[in-house]
């Protein structure tokens, strides 16, 4: 029984890594499209180059009175 485990784990583990490999050899270049550098990142944009923070003005100190309403 011992023997039997030991097998099927060992088999489980080396299925995994060729898959793993498998799945890096033939699924990379799915995920980063023709002509991207494999550094890069498919997100970027191609060449891997990082893009400029879009700037929307969003926290922007507002400064304003505050205004004592009449007392009757």
């Amino acid at each position: 029984m011992l023997p039997g485990l030991f097998r099927t784990l060992i088999g489980l583990v080396v299925a995994w890594f060729v898959f793993r490999f498998l799945d890096r050899l033939f699924g990379g270049s799915r995920r980063r499209g023709p002509g991207t550098p494999r550094g890069a990142d498919p997100r970027s944009g191609a060449g891997g180059g990082t893009k400029p923070a879009k700037d929307d003005h969003l926290g922007e100190y507002v400064d304003y009175e505050e205004v004592e309403e009449g007392k009757d």
